[in-house]
């Protein structure tokens, strides 16, 4: 039977304890889930091709532009002659054998370039600043599926040593 001071509409205590349980749950989550980092962040200008380099190097969907693009503008503005003679390097190659430039090339073509100049300083450098911009961020951690440091909390043997679900 039904409370005649309760009239049609009105919320319950119930309910109210209900709602406010599940709305402080969802705030809570929506703390834990790295959504798109940097969302409002606009990308630093880089060299044409520089960031599609990036990509083929450590070729990874699930993280967005603005991590490969930060490591990237930061060897630019260290290293800005390495950068643009890289590059420069890297269309005169495109240009060559497709007749059109680096970026624009599909998948394959890009790989078999890149792995002509796998030696040079310029991909040395592209490669070691993504690595260490890339793998270093603890932002990424959890994407990866890295839990961090662990000789703290007693070493890995203790703790996720055989946690590998991908090896």
């Amino acid at each position: 039977m039904q409370d005649p001071a309760c009239h049609k509409g009105a919320l319950s205590r119930r309910r109210f304890l209900s709602l406010t349980g599940q709305s402080a749950l969802a705030f809570s989550l929506a703390q834990l889930i790295p959504v798109r980092l940097l969302a409002d962040e606009a990308l630093p200008e880089l060299p044409a091709g520089l960031l599609r380099m990036g990509r083929d190097v450590f070729p990874h969907d699930f993280i967005d532009d603005a991590h490969y693009a930060r490591p990237l503008a930061e060897l630019v503005k260290e290293q800005p002659k390495l950068v643009a003679d890289g590059l420069d390097d890297l269309d005169r190659r495109a240009l060559k054998a497709h007749d059109r430039p680096f970026e624009t090339l599909d998948e394959a073509q890009r790989v078999a370039l890149l792995t002509e100049v796998e030696r040079t300083p310029f991909f040395k450098a592209v490669r070691s600043n993504l690595m260490f911009g890339l793998y270093d961020n603890k932002a990424l951690f959890p994407l990866f599926g890295y839990e961090g440091s662990s000789w703290e909390y007693g070493g890995y043997v203790n703790r996720g040593f055989n946690d590998l679900n991908w090896l």
